[in-house]
Formats: C-alpha cells, sequence, structure tokens
C-alpha cells in the first residue's frame, strides 16, 4: 500500500524551518541547502514544493502573517469586552515568547528586503491593512468619538516601534515595557474619550 503524504504538512514543515534560517540568518543565508537541513530533508523535496528561493521566501512571508493572523482572529471570536479584546490582540503583535519571537525575527529580515522588492513590500502591506482592520471596530467600541481607522494606523505603528525594540533586544524590561505601553495607551484612549 503507498505511503499517504499530507502535503500540506510537509510544506509547512519546510516553511517553519525557513523561518528558522531566516531568524538566524536574516533572508540573505536563506538557501536551499540550509532549509534543508533545518528540516532534515533533503533540497529535492524543497524543490518538490516550492520551484525556486522567491516562492519559498513568499511562502514563508504569507505562513508568518498567517500564523499571527489565526491567533488574532481566534482572540477576537472569544466572548471578552472589547477592552480585554483590544488589549489582548495588541499584546498578541508583540515578541512576548517563543513564537512571536520567531516571527518578529522573520518580519524583520523582510521588511529590510520589502524596500526593493515590490511583491514582499505589498504582503508587508496586506499585513498592515489586516491589522488595521481588526483593530478599528474594537478602537471604536471603546472610544466611539475617535476616528477608529486613524487610531489603528497609530498604533499599528507604535506595535511595529515597540515590537522591534523587543525583538531585537528581548529581554525582560523591553517585553514589560512594550506591554505597558499597550496597556497605557489604551487606558489613555478611553480617558480621552469620556
Amino acid at each position: 500500500m503507498p505511503k499517504i503524504v499530507d502535503h500540506d504538512a510537509r510544506r509547512a514543515e519546510l516553511v517553519e524551518a525557513s523561518w528558522q534560517v531566516i531568524a538566524a540568518e536574516g533572508l540573505e543565508g536563506l538557501t536551499m541547502r540550509k532549509v534543508a537541513e533545518a528540516a532534515h530533508c533533503t533540497t529535492g523535496r524543497i524543490t518538490h514544493y516550492f520551484a525556486d528561493r522567491e516562492a519559498l521566501v513568499l511562502a514563508a512571508l504569507r505562513a508568518v502573517n498567517g500564523a499571527a493572523g489565526d491567533r488574532t482572529d481566534a482572540l477576537l471570536s472569544r466572548d471578552l469586552p472589547a477592552q480585554d479584546k483590544l488589549i489582548l490582540c495588541l499584546e498578541e503583535g508583540l515578541p512576548l515568547d517563543k513564537t512571536r519571537q520567531l516571527e518578529w525575527k522573520v518580519w524583520i529580515a523582510f521588511w529590510a528586503a520589502a524596500a526593493s522588492n515590490p511583491d514582499l513590500a505589498k504582503e508587508n502591506d496586506a499585513r498592515h491593512t489586516g491589522w488595521i482592520k481588526a483593530l478599528a471596530p474594537l478602537i471604536k467600541a471603546v472610544a466611539p468619538k475617535t476616528d477608529a481607522e486613524h487610531e489603528a494606523r497609530i498604533l499599528m505603528g507604535v506595535l511595529d516601534g515597540l515590537g522591534l525594540i523587543a525583538a531585537i533586544n528581548p529581554t525582560a524590561s523591553n517585553k514589560t515595557n512594550a506591554k505597558q505601553a499597550v496597556h497605557t495607551h489604551v487606558a489613555n484612549l478611553m480617558t480621552s474619550n469620556s
């Protein structure tokens, strides 16, 4: 009987292996050979699923964005007050654990490459647009007088800055400061709307 292969799972394993390489060596260090080593497979397996390095790179970015988006969607579906959801979603966007730390290292590598790669820039914009769409209704619920979409854009900038600091130097202090800044910003937003 032939072996049944879950191609989606196999592809996901390769993408996750690429994250490890990107986080350790940046995009410039990403090679099919290094991904094969990280995935404990041959380069032939990688080229079976990805036509070339660029296809793997784009799949890696889409997957890291998708993983973060899935966790945010799960938070949004919880039965919680809007303020709690907003804070949890903002915290989800910060590198506060190993998973998000890895994702942030991948994003940082992609940001540098996106400056000269229109496809990666488009993916980055899509990620930010998705975050803004997720945050705006929560902002509107906790601060009805605020231009929620504008505030969501501001919060994206705040998150990017706080996340960058905590990802580059993931000390307990930097992580605590990032969380504290999110809580303070939401509290100030609510106070200014009362």
